[in-house]
């Protein structure tokens, strides 16, 4: 996807509810664009939809036969123990129609998705469902038996204060599992992954963004240097400085 087709996808659901920083999906696209320009194909999953937000952009990365895969509790909302969202498939299903594209769709928790579910080939995932330490675990096992030797995976929260137990589980999975994912891009909410060894060349990512909130720079985190989206303002020290974390970007 190019720059051109974010903005359009941004202008077309400012009215769909949900947690998508647009910083992020620039990210998305890039990653896309550079697989594309690999010849990585693969399906895509995402764990947690609430109204398709993001879902609507996978839909949009989909070239081919890929297959779009998504898994959310939606109304069984006794199964969300976290209370980390409320998804309505119906909403869900009718913003996927107008904006979106078809997708599998899985209604029950992510704990119970096979690789039949997912695939065994996925190229990209998206992990934005519970957040508790179990939840993010179950899931980033799932996202390890899914994805394809070049694909990449995307956890929401990683850092956000607001839900800790997204680094525990993180943490404790990578304690567990030390080579199965390697950091390669940290965003505004997303940190992404792919398998260890494998590498993504970032050159021209401020370009591609092009955006004064934020700056890109190479950061150590888990023994590596990681291409960071660096944030120029924050809400609670600049208001107005902050709000061009969106602005310039749509």
């Amino acid at each position: 996807m190019s720059p051109s087709d974010v903005a359009e996808y941004l202008r077309a659901t400012r009215g769909v509810e949900g947690w998508f920083f647009p910083i992020d999906a620039y990210l998305f696209a890039a990653i896309d664009e550079l697989q594309q320009r690999e010849g990585i194909a693969g399906n895509l999953f995402e764990i947690g939809v609430h109204h398709g937000k993001t879902a609507i952009f996978l839909a949009r990365m989909r070239r081919g036969a890929e297959i779009l895969g998504v898994c959310d509790v939606f109304e069984q909302q006794q199964l969300n123990r976290d209370r980390s969202g409320e998804g309505s498939r119906e909403l869900f299903e009718n913003n996927m129609r107008a904006f979106g594209g078809p997708a599998r769709v899985f209604a029950k928790p992510s704990s119970e998705l096979t690789v039949d579910d997912t695939t065994a080939g996925c190229r990209f995932f998206h992990i934005d469902g519970g957040h508790r330490p179990e939840d993010v675990i179950a899931d980033l096992e799932t996202a390890s038996r899914a994805l394809n030797a070049n694909g990449v995976v995307a956890l929401d929260d990683l850092f956000n204060p607001s839900w800790p137990g997204v680094s525990e589980g993180f943490y404790r999975f990578i304690a567990a599992h030390p080579t199965v994912f390697a950091p390669i891009l940290i965003g505004g909410n997303k940190v992404f992954f792919a398998r260890e060894g494998r590498r993504y060349a970032f050159e021209g990512l401020a370009a591609f963004v092009n955006t004064p909130a934020f700056v890109f720079e190479e950061k150590e985190w888990l023994g590596r240097r990681v291409m960071t989206a660096v944030r120029l303002s924050w809400v609670d020290l600049d208001p107005q400085g902050a709000a061009r974390l969106h602005e310039p970007l749509i």
